[in-house]
């Protein structure tokens, strides 16, 4: 099932499958270690919306909602 980012729960794992928008979200994302074919883990779903916190490459990383929508993801069952 593809989804985004932004619906995802906490303890959620899923594949970055693609980065919806243009140059400037994919370089900031690039630098922040998170591209397509990733898997990363939500710690922090940010609730009431607060910045997101994901595990990527064994990091911990904070995306804002906005980022988030632009993150297509596949859940791992």
């Amino acid at each position: 099932m593809i989804t985004t980012l932004d619906h995802l729960k906490d303890g959620d794992i899923a594949t970055i499958h693609d980065i919806l928008g243009g140059h400037g979200i994919r370089h900031r994302l690039n630098h922040l270690g998170i591209h397509p074919r990733d898997q990363v883990e939500v710690i922090r779903s940010g609730y009431l919306g607060g910045p997101m916190l994901i595990k990527v490459h064994d990091i911990q990383v904070g995306i804002g909602q906005g980022m988030a929508k632009k993150i297509e993801v596949e859940v791992v069952p």
